[in-house]
């Protein structure tokens, strides 16, 4: 189970761990000094967890995406912070086949803009790998320099 333990600006993401007669067998806590409030969790295909919600004790803005993932004796593994605006708020979270996760959620203060992220297993965003942005800078530059020498020469 996943959710949040204590209130208002001190609570706390909380993940337990139960057996099959519902008693506990351990629990852990993820938090900074301000809000963090856990709305989903995954069991990884790992046997790790994955929790997302919001926090207010990390990244920047006044909430943003927070993404824990931990081993499955509830240890932190690794954390993502997410936020293109103020209150960007995650509700949903699914396990991806690639073993990335994917996490929905509202952003804006009006929270009336939808969002979705997409991640790797490590919780990156994806984008061009750092290999590719230098070949297709020096492409472009060269293309633009060539462009350049060209329209000179005719004139």
């Amino acid at each position: 189970m996943a959710g949040s333990s204590g209130s208002g600006l001190s609570a706390n993401f909380w993940l337990v761990k139960t057996n099959n007669s519902g008693n506990m067998e351990w629990n852990q806590t993820y938090g900074g000094s301000d809000y963090d409030f856990a709305h989903s969790l995954v069991e990884t295909s790992d046997g790790g967890f994955a929790i997302v919600g919001y926090t207010g004790s990390f990244g920047a803005g006044n909430a943003n995406f927070w993404l824990v993932k931990t081993d499955g004796c509830g240890n932190m593994e690794w954390n993502q912070t997410y936020g293109i605006a103020d209150y960007n708020r995650a509700y949903s979270l699914v396990q991806t086949s690639d073993g990335g996760l994917a996490l929905a959620g509202s952003s804006g203060s009006g929270f009336s803009d939808f969002w979705l992220i997409k991640t790797d297993k490590s919780g990156i965003i994806p984008e061009f790998p750092s290999w590719v942005i230098l070949p297709l800078f020096l492409i472009a530059t060269l293309f633009s320099i060539i462009i350049r020498k060209r329209l000179f020469s005719l004139h």
